[in-house]
């Protein structure tokens, strides 16, 4: 169960109380016993006047932030409101209002699904996800621009969206632009004359934070370079906070000029990289929260297959897992590992089926890649149901291979072969192992194939 803001404050309270002098708690902080809301990692407290919210924001905000990251694995913050402020916001929730913030959080081009709150931390992403979080909070103070660079699909939109999101949230009176260099290039072509590239200028003048996705695509784009540098050159100039993200580091994109790429470095870079299976195990349970009412239906033996079969990126593993959901709901079925493996047995890649073998990967590999080449097969037809009799005498030699040479069992092999039965997989081994037991055509694909792997055919 999760901790709520108002137990960690009064947890945090009895702290301050025995580190703060008498007097200073008493005049700042007894008197805070409630909280507002918590919305996006921020938590409002409320205090009585603006001479206190003035004093503990002034002095005080980052020690109990300090303290506030003793109860969150992910960055929270303490917001401060004061009781005047609460009753004028709560007077101006009515419909227009509701309108006029779903106006603006449309107008920004954020998702307002990408918060920090979603966004699922791990070893791959921690220094990226924290960094991200202060630069949310102290703006253009901390670093700028913010360069997120790593491969697709790995969350850097949904992190950079992240930073406008809490923005908007707890600095609504800036202005916030997210757009993609897809649609920043489309949009300045269009313009066709002076008036019109006054206009796009024009577009960037009033932004406070500026999120621009995928920069990679500028290359070569020579006037939407120059475009871009002087609306860079501009908001920086005037301390306007500035987030890029590409799929390579700055230093390595092309076709770009130099003065653009080495003012993407000026601030601070950072990177996502792929993430290990714990970290994919986490964000499959956390996306089977958004995905279902009752995450409980699916078995954690199957949220582990998912992660291990989908190793690339975020995006294939949240598809995957839809994918096993829809599946399993359209035909009645339960969520199981067999229709799970059923579900995915399309979309799961040679790579990532191999990958599930506690023998040496790339080892696995090579000999996959030997005996596809051997007998001139796919190495997908090798994880086929197909049963040619060209491709079930391959697979088997695959089997016989892997059992004698890296002593798997016949489950795992039986895993890796998408569900096969062990029995299938012990009888496809017997089979090879009598006849290369005699000379014959048997025998000499063994020893070649092994030969080829850099094996020494006498030692299996």
């Amino acid at each position: 169960m999760e901790i709520t803001g108002i137990e960690v404050w009064k947890d945090i309270k009895i702290r301050l109380k025995e580190e703060l002098d008498a007097d200073i708690f008493d005049t700042y902080f007894s008197g805070i016993n409630e909280v507002y809301k918590e919305s996006n990692n921020l938590i409002y407290l409320i205090v009585d006047n603006l001479f206190i919210k003035t004093r503990i924001q002034n002095n005080y905000i980052s020690r109990l932030n300090k303290l506030l990251s003793d109860y969150y694995a992910v960055a929270h913050s303490f917001m401060l409101v004061t009781k005047n402020e609460v009753e004028e916001e709560k007077e101006k929730k009515n419909l227009e209002t509701e309108r006029n913030n779903f106006s603006k959080v449309n107008n920004s081009g954020l998702n307002p699904n990408y918060t920090f709150s979603t966004f699922v931390v791990g070893d791959s992403n921690r220094f990226a996800h924290r960094y991200a979080t202060l630069v949310a909070d102290q703006l253009s103070t901390v670093a700028n621009p913010v360069y997120i660079f790593g491969d697709v699909g790995l969350g850097k939109t949904h992190l950079m969206q992240a930073i406008g999101n809490y923005i908007l949230e707890s600095k609504p009176e800036l202005s916030v632009l997210y757009i993609r260099t897809q649609d920043f290039v489309e949009e300045y072509v269009k313009c066709g004359s002076r008036d019109g590239y006054d206009k796009f200028s024009a577009k960037f003048e009033n932004i406070d934070v500026l999120l621009v996705d995928d920069v990679q695509f500028l290359e070569s784009k020579k006037q939407c370079q120059l475009e871009f540098f002087k609306i860079f050159e501009k908001l920086t100039g005037n301390k306007k906070l500035i987030v890029l993200t590409s799929d390579k580091k700055a230093s390595e994109l092309r076709e770009i000029m130099v003065r653009l790429t080495s003012r993407f470095e000026w601030g601070i870079t950072l990177d996502i990289n792929k993430p290990d299976k714990t970290h994919r195990i986490s964000i499959l349970n956390a996306k089977l929260k958004q995905e279902t009412p009752n995450p409980e239906i699916m078995p954690e033996e199957v949220i582990d297959y998912i992660a291990t079969v989908c190793e690339s990126n975020i995006r294939e593993l949240e598809g995957a897992l839809k994918r096993v959901l829809f599946y399993c709901e359209a035909f009645s079925l339960e969520y199981n590992l067999e229709n799970a493996r059923e579900a995915l047995k399309n979309v799961v890649s040679f790579a990532a089926a191999v990958g599930n073998s506690i023998a040496p990967t790339e080892e696995i590999k090579k000999m996959f890649s030997v005996i596809s080449t051997y007998f001139k097969i796919g190495q997908d037809d090798l994880l086929s149901n197909s049963r040619k009799k060209d491709i079930v005498y391959a697979r088997q030699m695959c089997w016989y291979i892997m059992r004698t040479k890296y002593d798997l069992t016949f489950q795992k092999i039986g895993d890796i072969f998408n569900g096969k039965d062990h029995s299938t997989i012990m009888h496809g081994c017997q089979i090879i192992d009598s006849e290369s037991k005699h000379e014959g055509e048997t025998k000499k694909n063994v020893e070649n194939i092994l030969r080829k792997m850099g094996k020494d055919p006498n030692a299996v």
